[in-house]
């Protein structure tokens, strides 16, 4: 018998914890994020303090960029489970629903998400500083 009263069950425990390479919860990673700013970066986008419970504001639209292509997304609802967010989202387009996954420990996931409201403040800015008649560029942020 163990003088610590742990036992196997003590053992096990650590094991569990050991094998988990990803926070349990959504809190927890929102923390994670904020202990380790390097290591979650990619996952900034989504995941913030901007707004009381860190998850992206439904409703808001993301430019999804892949190797196969691009498209203009609005986010629906947000999940965490196992390590993965889990995105519900629709095509603006053609109002197709798709769901997302991403793997949290993925640095270079295979889509990035940029948000289509910094997109646009980007053309705006530059269309300011511009002396050309940047009307095209303005129709893309109208």
């Amino acid at each position: 018998m163990g003088g610590y009263g742990g036992g196997s069950s003590f053992t096990l425990n650590i094991e569990i914890l050991m094998e988990r390479k990803y926070p349990s919860s959504i809190d927890e990673m929102l923390s994670e994020m904020e202990k380790h700013p390097d290591k979650y970066k990619h996952l900034k986008v989504f995941l913030r303090r901007e707004n009381s419970n860190g998850i992206p504001d439904f409703g808001e639209e993301y430019l999804a960029v892949s190797p196969s292509g691009f498209g203009l997304y609005r986010i629906n609802s947000a999940d965490y489970q196992n390590g993965r967010i889990i995105l519900s989202l629709t095509e603006v387009s053609t109002n197709k629903a798709v769901n997302y996954s991403l793997d949290i420990n993925n640095q270079h996931p295979s889509c990035i998400f940029i948000r289509w409201k910094d997109v646009k403040n980007m053309v705006f800015d530059e269309c300011m500083k511009s002396k050309l008649n940047d009307n095209d560029l303005l129709e893309l942020i109208g």
